[in-house]
């Protein structure tokens, strides 16, 4: 019986789930915004996002499933109005029909969040005299430069004229971009050091802060759709795109965190602060170092054990 009442608690019919997180998203940020923390609606508010999380955790695969059904299928009177519209023309039929041109124009629109979204850290940090929020700027300005990197990568493949090589220029690209996200996580981390150790609260504003959740929400249903968009594809500049929004969306994580707190949080809870801030930013920290050292010993193996299948070819 008690079995029973959790799974209806917890495992609710797909409608409820949709319904739930459409109702808690707008909630939230409302009581985020406009309402203190005693508010009893922003108590009601969290207290719904926080069944909507779990619930939307637990029913994940069945409600990626079924959103993917209603959002590809005909299912939908708009979204079959909708595909007719996009066939209507080349470059929007490509990209309902071609999976590697959705990829492709992912990075695109990925890099142009991505931008904006430094830009907005820069100009806020300039707002509120925050060097950690500059800091974090330059680390997204820097995180767009290799999604360039990336694009400019799947982009010279259409130049190259064999198999081979465009086998190797993928796990060059790879192995180069394991580098890049190396060198700036140990940057970021000497960044997140500076940051625990001053261990300032700036004065942000809640605006600011729910745009960053905003932000940290999209990156982390990209790092999810990557993730199973290109779990069985064998294109390994996709698969490090795949890394690189999995990077970005735990380091958005560690950020939104030191805002919330930074927002949220008194003088009084210094000591609280500083620990929360060190044990998430060394867990960031430690997840992005090793994924970026994965990237460079698998992309390394992979082009050796490559040229090797091959007899050594090298025309790249």
């Amino acid at each position: 019986m008690f079995r029973k009442m959790l799974n209806r608690l917890f495992k609710p019919p797909l409608r409820v789930l949709f319904a739930v997180d459409i109702v808690a998203f707008p909630l939230v940020i409302y009581s985020l915004k406009s309402l203190s923390s005693e508010h009893p609606v922003a108590l009601t508010a969290y207290l719904i996002s926080a069944y909507a999380l779990v619930i939307t955790v637990v029913n994940f695969k069945k409600a990626y499933r079924r959103l993917k059904e209603l959002l590809t299928g005909d299912e939908l009177a708009p979204v079959r109005g909708v595909k007719r519209f996009l066939r209507r023309y080349s470059l929007t039929r490509r990209y309902l029909e071609s999976k590697d041109f959705r990829a492709e124009a992912g990075l695109y629109m990925g890099l142009v969040i991505n931008l904006f979204y430094a830009a907005f850290k820069v100009i806020t940090g300039v707002i509120y005299s925050s060097a950690w929020l500059w800091s974090m700027g330059i680390y997204y300005l820097f995180l767009g430069g290799i999604r360039f990197f990336l694009m400019r990568g799947e982009r010279t493949k259409s130049s190259l004229k064999s198999s081979n090589d465009i086998k190797l220029h993928e796990f060059r690209t790879y192995r180069l971009c394991g580098c890049l996200m190396m060198i700036l996580d140990i940057a970021a981390g000497g960044m997140a050091v500076q940051m625990i150790w001053q261990n300032k609260a700036n004065e942000f504003s809640r605006a600011a802060v729910i745009i960053s959740a905003a932000y940290t929400f999209y990156m982390f249903v990209l790092a999810i759709y990557n993730v199973v968009s290109f779990r069985r594809r064998s294109n390994a500049i996709l698969s490090a795109a795949k890394d690189l929004a999995l990077t970005g969306a735990v380091m958005s994580m560690f950020s939104l965190q030191t805002s919330m707190l930074h927002v949220f949080g008194t003088d009084n809870e210094r000591h609280f602060r500083r620990v929360m801030n060190t044990v998430t930013g060394s867990i960031v920290m430690a997840i992005v170092l090793a994924i970026a050292t994965y990237m460079i010993i698998n992309g390394t193996r992979k082009t050796d054990l490559y040229k090797k299948q091959t007899g050594g070819l090298d025309n790249e």
